[in-house]
């Protein structure tokens, strides 16, 4: 006989363990179980489960259980803020509808922009400064706030 365990065939150990096979059949496999210890340490490990099953009791129902469900399943949710303003606005079928055709406006025109900005500036030469220009223009700013910042006297003069 072929080991129910290496064959992956346990349903046939299950059925011996509950005592539920044909008595020729459990006689053959009780002499398998008898010689295979991975088969024994099923069907006692099976035997043992439905001993601990058979004696569990499980605890008393309170009587006012069905009542207290009832309850329970008839209360309404709580309902946040934000339910209470976004469920009628969402009853609507179309508000959804127009904020997403209004989104994938928004995206196309975001989409679009950087595209003629580019377009814009290629026809344009590109002006190139040299670093003097840059300095004189700095210094030209810098007198320009010294002229700004000197006090005056109630005569006019500086």
């Amino acid at each position: 006989m072929k080991c129910p365990i290496e064959t992956g065939e346990n349903s046939e150990l299950l059925a011996y363990s509950e005592e539920k096979l044909e008595a020729a059949r459990a006689a053959i496999l009780k002499r398998h179980v008898e010689e295979c210890t991975a088969c024994r340490e099923f069907v006692a490990g099976q035997r043992a489960v439905w001993s601990a099953l058979d004696a569990w009791e499980p605890p008393a129902i309170s009587a006012d259980f069905d009542q207290r469900l009832y309850r329970l399943l008839n209360e309404p949710e709580p309902v946040g803020w934000w339910q209470r303003w976004l469920r009628p606005v969402l009853a609507y079928k179309g508000i959804p509808l127009a904020a997403a055709a209004c989104l994938v406006v928004i995206v196309g025109l975001v989409m679009v922009k950087p595209a003629e900005q580019s377009r814009m500036t290629q026809g344009q030469p590109v002006q190139t400064l040299q670093a003097d220009q840059v300095e004189h223009a700095l210094d030209d700013i810098e007198m320009l706030g010294d002229f700004t910042r000197s006090p005056r006297s109630d005569a006019g003069e500086l």
